[in-house]
């Protein structure tokens, strides 16, 4: 009987991709693609340049997200761009007029994150394993204690929440290959 292959865990996953950043002089590795959704089954899909968590139907799109590293910060806090798969554009963190922290898409390129240091923060989540490592949490570099969220209700757009309120903040992923 065959076994099924091991899914590896988040830190195993991350492991793989941070010496990669480290090691290859000036050569930046491809986004790697992953694919994730929320306790409540809800994944993430781009409409209207705006990035949802909803519950996936037969024929919904698959909305891969790519990531990389962010080489400028503490490699052992898994520090992530991250962005929808074939856009221009990234997850940025922004303070809003009312003073409220929220996740924007924001036009850029992934691959030119890592050459404007000082402003790259925005765009910047710390990853980190939960639970058994079946689970993971992408917390802003630019507001700590604030992460990437999904409301209880489905077609809501990602948002930004602190631990131990109402959002979700945990979520189940897989690595495409």
């Amino acid at each position: 009987m065959a076994s099924k292959p091991h899914k590896k865990t988040w830190d195993e996953e991350m492991a793989r991709l941070f010496p990669i950043a480290g090691g290859e002089g000036h050569k930046l590795p491809e986004p790697h693609l992953f694919k994730f959704w929320d306790l409540n089954h809800k994944y993430f899909f781009l409409v209207e340049n705006k990035l949802v968590a909803d519950v996936k139907t037969p024929g919904s799109p698959e909305q891969l997200m790519a990531m990389l590293p962010n080489k400028a910060l503490d490699s052992a806090q898994y520090p992530m761009f991250m962005g929808p798969e074939k856009k221009k554009s990234c997850l940025s963190c922004v303070k809003s007029g009312t003073g409220q922290y929220q996740i924007e898409l924001k036009e850029k390129d992934i691959k030119e994150l890592d050459k404007d240091p000082p402003n790259a923060k925005a765009f910047t989540f710390y990853s980190k394993q939960e639970g058994n490592g079946d689970k993971c949490t992408f917390e802003s570099a630019e507001f700590p204690g604030w992460f990437i969220s999904t409301s209880s209700e489905a077609k809501k757009p990602i948002g930004l929440s602190q631990k131990g309120g109402t959002q979700n903040i945990l979520f189940y992923f897989e690595k495409k290959s």
